[in-house]
C-alpha cells in the first residue's frame, strides 16, 4: 500500500509518499480500506519542528480522519464487509496514522458513515465535529448567553456554528476576511463579524483562531475555550470567569450521533478543496495558507 510520511520535521517537502505493508489487525481491530483523509491544524504542527506536537519514530503517517470501509473485522463487533465507517484515527506510536491506504482501527472506535454524503465527505466529520462538540459541552451555554465562535468559517468553527444553532444557541461568528461572513451567516450564525474592534462583548468565547488580543470581546466573568496551544494571556484570564484549553477526546458514540445529524439535515460538511495522496505535499502548502471555507480532503 501508499502512505504519505514524514522522515523528519521540516516544511512540506519533508512528505513522502512511501511503500508499506497492509496492516495486520490485532484481535480487536478491524482492517479499513480508507478511501480519505483530511488535512488538521495538528498536522501542520506535528510535522514543524519545535511545536508541542511530536512524533515517536520516523517514517511517521499523520491525518487524525478515516473514511473507509471495513475489509475484516472482529466477530461479534457489530461490523461487517463492505460496512463505511469513520474514525478519528491519531498516527500511532508505530509510525502509523491516517495517510495511508489501509489502516488497522479498534473495531470499537469506528462509527458508521453518514449514508447521505460519498466517503470524501464523510471525512471531515471526525476531529472537527468532536472537537466543536466537546467544546460547546465544556462552555455549557444558558439559552439566554451569547457565544462567539472564533475563526467560524473553519471547519471547527463552522460546526461549532452549526452545532450550536442546532442547540438553540445565539451564536456569533468571528472571521478573518470580509467576504467570509455570508458563509458564515448560511451555517446558522446570528451575526457575523470580520472586525473584532466592533463586534461586541460575549458571555462565552469558543476560539478556535485566536481572539487573545481582543479580551474586550468576552464580558467580565465570561467563559473562554480554546483549542489553541499558545498561553492564555493574563489579561484574559483575569476577564474571564475560566479560561481553558480543550483537547479533543475519540468518542464513537457520540460521532455516530453526529453523524446522524449529517442524515438529517442538520449538520452540512464543507469540502474546500481535494487532493490525491501523490499530492500531499501541494495539499499540506494549501492548508498553510489558511483562507479555507471547509477542510482539505486527501483522497487515497
Amino acid at each position: 500500500m501508499k502512505t504519505a510520511a514524514i522522515t523528519t520535521y521540516g516544511d512540506p517537502d519533508v512528505l513522502t509518499i512511501l511503500d508499506a505493508l497492509i496492516p495486520e489487525p490485532g484481535p480487536s481491530e478491524a482492517l479499513v480500506a480508507v478511501v480519505a483523509s483530511t488535512i488538521n491544524p495538528v498536522d501542520v504542527k506535528t510535522r514543524t519542528p519545535g511545536t508541542p506536537q511530536q512524533v515517536g519514530r520516523f517514517p511517521a503517517v499523520l491525518g487524525w480522519d478515516v473514511a473507509g470501509i471495513v475489509i475484516t473485522a472482529p466477530a461479534g463487533s457489530g461490523w461487517t464487509p463492505g460496512d463505511r465507517v469513520i474514525a478519528m484515527h491519531p498516527p500511532q506510536p508505530d509510525g502509523a496514522g491516517s495517510w495511508q491506504q489501509y489502516a488497522a482501527i479498534p473495531a470499537a472506535g469506528l462509527a458508521p458513515a453518514p449514508e447521505t454524503v460519498d466517503l470524501k465527505t464523510a471525512a471531515t466529520l471526525p476531529l472537527a465535529a468532536l472537537t466543536a462538540d466537546q467544546a460547546l459541552t465544556r462552555l455549557d451555554l444558558g439559552d439566554d448567553e451569547q457565544l462567539l465562535v472564533t475563526g467560524a468559517a473553519g471547519a471547527v468553527g463552522g460546526i461549532a456554528v452549526q452545532l450550536a444553532a442546532h442547540a438553540g444557541i445565539r451564536a456569533a461568528g468571528l472571521v478573518s476576511r470580509p467576504e467570509h461572513e455570508s458563509a458564515v451567516l448560511g451555517l446558522g450564525a446570528a451575526s457575523a463579524h470580520s472586525n473584532p474592534v466592533s463586534a461586541g462583548e460575549f458571555d462565552a468565547i469558543f476560539d478556535t483562531a485566536g481572539v487573545f488580543d481582543h479580551p474586550h470581546l468576552l464580558r467580565e466573568g465570561g467563559r473562554l475555550v480554546t483549542v489553541s496551544d499558545d498561553t492564555i494571556p493574563d489579561a484574559l484570564e483575569q476577564r474571564a470567569g475560566s479560561a481553558v484549553h480543550n483537547y479533543v477526546q475519540h468518542d464513537p458514540r457520540r460521532l455516530r450521533e453526529l453523524s446522524i445529524l449529517v442524515d438529517e439535515g442538520k449538520l452540512r460538511l464543507r469540502v474546500a478543496e481535494q487532493y490525491p495522496l501523490a499530492s500531499i505535499a501541494q495539499a499540506n502548502r494549501r492548508a498553510e495558507a489558511g483562507g479555507l471555507l471547509g477542510k482539505i480532503v486527501i483522497a487515497m
